[in-house]
């Protein structure tokens, strides 16, 4: 072994002083430890170990994450993406900053072994990179979308490529030249602003994902219309790849008829090794992925077995891709798309690799492929002019592209300029596309230095520009009276109740049985059954009312929300309408997806469920979601209508609505008023449940004795006093109201009186009330575990208090500015 050693050693320094192109195989990957060999005489021997194979890649890795998480620190504050610290880490590890021949500069650059490793490496990388977003993405989006986002996405690819090729051609043919020379090639321009032109679904999904806004409307827009442009270029793609190849073919073997040469023509051979890897993918390997989703046992985690087979696969498939003359990242993506996304295999792979890709392989890809960025190269003033004239006339014709049509579907201008600029950023694609094409010989160095200055900048601005101009929560502002207050007499109330677990269901089935629907006054509730987003790229928004999926959607546990409604709905026939939506997204993001439905339905209450359960005999608290209790204070703030927050009690002795009906008794409801605007929405909904001859309702108002001995001018106390005068007189039509009045001078007071009805109902109705203050809650702020409850809601709702009933907390619509 030792004397094998010295000769591997002796001619790997031969090999370096004659600078001839051989090498030692076996190659040996890995060092034998951090400190030098002493069984070795030769100085010559003594390698360190970071020259070895493995140890000098894990160094790399290492450096390039650190200084991309540097970078990203600092960026993240200013409103970029970390994709522009993975350009910035690499511009700094390239030949503009690192002199040739220095310790860095050999360390870093692609030369023995390292040209094909790195490249190796960098390869996996970005193909393991498409093959998780072909994972992520929604088909349904393809399937479901609409004339909007098919006009903008062909016209904001094919159009923008077709009005480029009419101006640098026809217009700006001189554009490239010097003194009638030229400069960038006929097949440069092209190159370049084709790749200008296209919108890329990771790219455009991975950019709304930071900045937060794939949730929104305009968001879901982009990303619609992305998915149409990818798959239009695709097909595009493919073709003009096999025209070029057949044509070359036919050169090389001259004028013979097609019918002649099917047999032997190496094109016709690679477009149809295509068209059955796609059927393959189809109609073979995604049911298999059925059948391994099938064998997993409903909450056990896919076999690593069927992952690794999976994995390998698309190794394969990258290399049929290759084959082929397509890029090495269609076939994996086309796997990826074949592979049923969401748990649990979709979920599975996802979570095993997005870490690693995403993290560490992606910015290592961007590093090494930026390596060749060298400023020196720009001592051309006209190579930077002509190639500076494509790429703004590419952007200037691609943005007004896709304004154009937004503009003509009436979209606010605003939301046209961020449309546009979405569909405008430019990221990993066009990055490795062009560091593809420098390899390949389709560009030149200088042009690659340029367009990777370009693609850093616009990676730098855009994101800033976007949340800057748009800001998803304004969507739903500026609506007034969309509330119960202001509703017209027995018109129709829309309620959107949310679930967020499955014990949510029947008491939500409860309290929208308690709101008294009748044919003369009905109830319209849309039902949201809200899931976290696991191994997506695209949230997923269903109406079951329309839906169309089979079975890839079992994994969504949405059956036991759309039979328990559906069976409210049969009950009711004729004064409910029900229709069940399900939503799948991250959490920070929920909010929007409940108030777009609300927004899109004109809703004038959203049902909220509390995030903490109890047990059955209120003793404990059985669960307790932080995640949804900063999603019940989004939809607070932003909501475009009132909100009702739910704490339901399920103890041994509460009634339902049913059980009164059933024993002859009555559901006693109390409705604690103070005054304000949220105790006046609250009031109007505890008299439509008086309607209900089987609810029992009392009104509780509250008053000090300043208020009975002053003369009333607040304006917001004489609307309190203009609502309660028919609660007062009890003179509504078919309804029976218990009015008591309490004077409470204070907080002490409001306390004690709580305690002393705590039992006595099975629900309360309060008003929020945020930033009340007056004699009843003075001081009591301080002590409020729950903001969102107000201060008598959060008294109802403690421990302390030892109250048995549910409790409705009711907020009026928010008027935004």
């Amino acid at each position: 072994m030792e004397f094998g050693d010295d000769m591997s050693l002796y001619l790997r320094d031969t090999w370096r002083e004659a600078n001839t192109i051989c090498g030692v195989l076996p190659m040996n990957p890995s060092s034998s430890g951090i400190w030098p060999s002493t069984k070795l005489q030769d100085p010559k021997a003594n390698i360190e170990f970071w020259n070895y194979m493995f140890p000098h890649v894990e160094i790399i890795f290492l450096i390039v994450t650190v200084l991309w998480q540097f970078f990203h620190f600092f960026f993240k504050r200013l409103g970029m993406i970390r994709f522009t610290s993975h350009m910035l880490t690499g511009i700094l590890l390239s030949k503009s900053f690192m002199k040739e021949n220095t310790p860095a500069r050999n360390f870093f650059s692609t030369e023995d072994y390292k040209d094909t490793l790195f490249g190796l490496v960098g390869a996996c990388s970005y193909m393991m990179f498409w093959f998780l977003m072909g994972v992520k993405m929604d088909l349904s989006l393809v399937r479901n979308t609409g004339k909007k986002a098919i006009t903008i996405g062909l016209s904001s690819v094919l159009l923008s490529i077709t009005v480029c090729s009419f101006i640098f051609f026809v217009i700006l043919r001189d554009v490239g030249t010097k003194k009638g020379e030229p400069v960038v090639n006929f097949f440069e321009i092209i190159f370049i602003y084709s790749i200008q032109c296209l919108s890329s679904f990771p790219v455009i999904g991975n950019l709304l994902f930071e900045l937060r806004l794939q949730n929104s409307e305009l968001g879901r827009l982009a990303m619609s219309s992305a998915v149409i442009s990818d798959f239009s270029t695709s097909v595009l793609s493919a073709v003009l790849v096999f025209l070029k190849e057949l044509r070359e073919e036919k050169t090389r073997l001259g004028s013979i008829f097609i019918g002649d040469v099917v047999v032997g023509n190496r094109p016709l051979k690679r477009a149809g090794t295509v068209v059955v890897f796609v059927c393959f993918a189809i109609y073979v390997f995604r049911p298999l992925m059925f059948v391994i989703i099938n064998r997993t046992p409903s909450g056990r985690p896919v076999k690593k077995f069927y992952i690794y087979l999976i994995i390998i696969l698309v190794f394969g498939s990258a290399v049929l891709a290759d084959w082929c003359k397509q890029s090495i990242f269609i076939g994996p993506f086309i796997l990826g798309l074949a592979v049923p996304h969401g748990p649990p295999l979709g979920s599975a792979i996802v979570q095993k690799f997005e870490s690693a890709v995403f993290g560490t392989f992606l910015p290592f890809f961007v590093a090494t492929s930026a390596e060749e960025f060298d400023t020196s190269m720009l001592h051309s003033w006209t190579d930077f002019k002509s190639i500076f004239i494509i790429v703004f006339v590419s952007f200037v014709v691609k943005f007004a592209l896709t304004t154009l049509p937004a503009l003509l579907f009436r979209m606010p201008a605003n939301d046209c300029l961020a449309l546009s600029l979405i569909m405008s950023f430019k990221g990993i694609f066009e990055f490795g596309a062009y560091a593809f094409g420098f390899q390949r010989g389709s560009i030149r160095p200088v042009t690659f230095t340029i367009l990777s200055l370009y693609i850093l900048l616009n990676s730098a601005i855009i994101p800033p520009i976007l949340r800057r101009i748009y800001d998803p929560s304004r969507m739903y502002a500026g609506y007034e009276k969309r509330n119960m207050l202001h509703m017209k007499p027995n018109s129709e109330l829309r309620v959107l109740s949310c679930i967020y677990r499955t014990d949510d269901i029947h008491p939500m089935i409860n309290l929208l049985e308690a709101t008294c629907p009748s044919r003369e006054s009905p109830v319209a509730t849309y039902v949201l059954h809200l899931m976290e987003l696991i191994g997506r790229a695209s949230p997923v928004f269903i109406s079951h009312r329309l839906q169309t999926r089979k079975s890839e959607d079992t994994s969504y546990n949405s059956e036991s929300v759309i039979a328990s409604f559906d069976q409210f709905h049969k009950d009711f026939f004729g004064s409910v309408f029900v229709s069940t939506y399900t939503a799948i997204s991250v959490p920070k993001t929920m909010h929007g997806d409940i108030c777009m439905l609300a927004l899109n339905n004109t809703t004038s209450l959203i049902i909220l469920p509390f995030h903490q359960t109890w047990s059955a005999d209120g003793s404990a608290i059985v669960s307790d979601s932080i995640m949804i209790r900063k999603l019940n204070k989004s939809v607070l703030e932003l909501s475009p209508c009132s909100v009702g927050i739910f704490i339901y009690r399920s103890n041994n002795g509460r009634r339902t609505i049913r059980e009164t009906a059933a024993n002859f008794s009555s559901y006693q409801v109390c409705m604690l008023f103070l005054g304000g605007k949220d105790d006046r929405e609250a009031l109007t909904l505890a008299k439509r449940m008086a309607r209900n001859a089987r609810i029992k309702i009392t009104v509780v108002c509250l008053v000090s004795s300043e208020q009975r001995a002053k003369q009333v001018t607040d304006w917001d106390r004489m609307l309190d006093l203009e609502l309660l005068r028919d609660v007062k007189s009890n003179v509504l039509e078919g309804v029976s109201i218990i009015y008591s009045e309490q004077v409470v001078d204070d907080a002490s007071q409001i306390s004690t009186l709580l305690k002393s009805i705590a039992n006595e109902y099975d629900l309360f109705i309060v008003g929020r009330e945020k930033g009340r203050k007056t004699v009843f809650t003075e001081g009591l702020e301080e002590w409020s575990e729950f903001e969102e409850l107000g201060v008598v809601g959060d008294l109802l709702a403690s421990q302390d208090l030892k109250c048995q009933a549910s409790v409705l907390v009711i907020q009026q619509q928010q008027q935004m500015i």
